[in-house]
């Protein structure tokens, strides 16, 4: 996390931050987002890379939000977001069936951020009409959505992917955060745990988002 180097002039009242592993970075000022003065810039990182990504933000839109993961980790931490409910995968003999009993009946939409290819296989099934699964992760290799066109073009479902979000959407995201309608869960570690953190991440013990720590003061 770094703020502006020091030939850049700012104003007082606003700060510039961005993310890297670096303590500081030149960028062309066209390429900067300038943020209000009162976030959290341990907070931002997260919430303009992961956050703007996935981009939904759904219980802060007033909808019914539950997660799939694995474990009782994931669920306490799911859970603690508020989440009206949990299915752990790996527990589930009916996964599909499983969804429509909390939706009554299917999801309106679906987002996958996983970067494991097994987690889109079925994600087009938890649709119900007019639904929307969005893709986010990347899983390695050839990954596919095993739902058959006729269920497709019968259930009239949209399928689209998101890399990165617009201007437009960080400014919309920084806003909820800012004002306490979401609340990012951070974790602030030294730089120096970067080998372990990744590592952490292949296993599926992080939850919530680390932001590392360059600088010393």
């Amino acid at each position: 996390m770094a703020e502006s180097g020091p030939s850049e002039k700012v104003p007082e009242t606003q700060t510039v931050a961005l993310v890297s592993f670096q303590e500081y970075v030149a960028l062309d000022a066209d390429y900067l987002t300038i943020l209000p003065d009162d976030i959290d810039s341990v907070v931002i990182g997260p919430v303009l890379c992961a956050g703007l990504t996935a981009y939904e933000y759904g219980r802060a839109q007033g909808a019914l939000v539950f997660g799939i993961d694995e474990g009782q980790g994931k669920r306490d931490y799911i859970m603690s977001l508020d989440a009206s409910d949990f299915i752990d995968f790996t527990a589930s003999s009916d996964l599909i069936g499983d969804v429509m009993r909390i939706t009554n009946g299917c999801a309106h939409a679906v987002v996958v951020t996983s970067g494991n290819a097994k987690a889109f296989a079925q994600a087009a099934d938890m649709l119900r009409i007019n639904g929307t699964l969005s893709c986010v992760g990347i899983p390695p290799g050839k990954a596919f959505i095993e739902t058959p066109v006729s269920s497709i073009v019968i259930k009239d479902l949209r399928i689209t992917g998101n890399l990165v979000g617009s201007l437009k959407e960080c400014l919309e995201a920084v806003e909820l955060v800012r004002r306490g309608v979401v609340k990012p869960k951070i974790e602030v570690r030294p730089f120096r745990d970067l080998p372990a953190v990744y590592e952490e991440l292949e296993k599926g013990k992080i939850t919530g988002r680390v932001v590392l720590k360059i600088a010393k003061d």
